[in-house]
């Protein structure tokens, strides 16, 4: 009996149902499964599907770039002014050669990767938070977008790319499943961006088990003052690190630097325990005892803003 693999599964087969598998699955094993592996191989079946809907969406993202480039090329010959339109195509051609050599081309797959995520309303203050970690200046300016920043750092003595993602909206499938931890900021002078957080964490909840998942809360103390006092006290803020499964809870201030170095370190040790458990046993656990870290070199830290990626570089003479 053919079927669809969503009616399949929604069936919950058992060893003793009849045999069910749809023409597609069959195709893609090759063989009929054994009898009682049906629900395995629509779920593989499906998974696959997955996969291939994913694969064909990063290639006509990855091929989208070819014609917005060219109708750049073509835009700047509008522009009558010699000196801005040779100007304009040089910062084109800049933004190409640096992404073009993104890490995916360019960085032998040895090289370790920290994915933390950050995720808070535009009150939070996770813009300014981020941006004092990375610059060690405060800017007011929260970014609606968000932003995707590199840097390196050192855990256990090895180099390791951290990549950070300030998330401009709720966090979706797609940055659920990507982060080795997440850290939620709120702002103590802000009562939407406090109950934000419990919204956010819910979202990230239907994507991911959040018990596999290091969390660090932040509450920032940058908007206080005596137009805007302080409305979330230290209880509220901890029941919420408590609702957030205990997770590590600080207050910062990005203006004057205030504990923004200790928030990433946690989120940084939390990621590192992330990927070493899924690397030695696969499905993720709860960490216990984080492992030591070490700061790197100041020299050796270079942040770096990613907005796009684009991986194909031409100029005006290949059209």
């Amino acid at each position: 009996v053919f079927c669809n693999p969503q009616v399949a599964w929604r069936s919950q087969l058992s060893p003793s149902s009849p045999l069910l598998l749809c023409r597609e699955a069959s195709s893609f094993l090759g063989s009929p499964p054994p009898p009682g592996g049906v629900v395995a191989v629509v779920m593989n079946y499906q998974q696959h599907l997955a996969n291939s809907a994913a694969i064909r969406s990063e290639i006509q993202r990855f091929e989208s770039v070819h014609p917005n480039i060219y109708s750049i090329y073509e835009l700047l010959e509008r522009v009558e002014e010699p000196l801005l339109q040779n100007q304009i195509r040089e910062h084109v051609i800049a933004i190409e050669d640096a992404f073009v050599n993104s890490q995916e081309w360019t960085l032998s797959r040895t090289v370790p990767e920290l994915k933390v995520g950050i995720v808070g309303n535009l009150a939070s203050g996770k813009s300014a938070l981020v941006h004092r970690y990375l610059t060690g200046t405060y800017v007011q300016e929260e970014s609606p977008e968000g932003g995707r920043f590199k840097k390196e750092i050192v855990v256990d003595g090895q180099s390791h790319l951290l990549l950070i993602r300030d998330e401009g909206g709720p966090p979706e499938a797609q940055f659920a499943l990507w982060v080795d931890a997440v850290i939620f900021v709120f702002s103590l002078e802000d009562e939407i961006s406090f109950q934000t957080v419990y919204h956010y964490f819910s979202r990230l909840a239907n994507f991911r088990n959040a018990t596999d998942l290091p969390l660090v809360l932040v509450g920032t103390q940058d908007a206080i003052s005596s137009a805007n006092p302080r409305v979330i006290d230290d209880s509220r803020a901890r029941k919420l690190s408590n609702d957030l499964k205990r997770c590590t809870y600080y207050e910062t201030c990005a203006t004057y630097g205030l504990n923004v170095e200790r928030v990433f370190q946690d989120g940084k040790r939390a990621s590192h325990l992330t990927v070493v458990r899924t690397v030695e046993s696969g499905p993720l656990g709860r960490s216990h005892s984080p492992p030591p870290h070490t700061h790197a070199p100041a020299g050796l830290i270079r942040p770096l803003l990613i907005t796009h990626q684009l991986r194909m570089k031409w100029t005006r003479s290949d059209i």
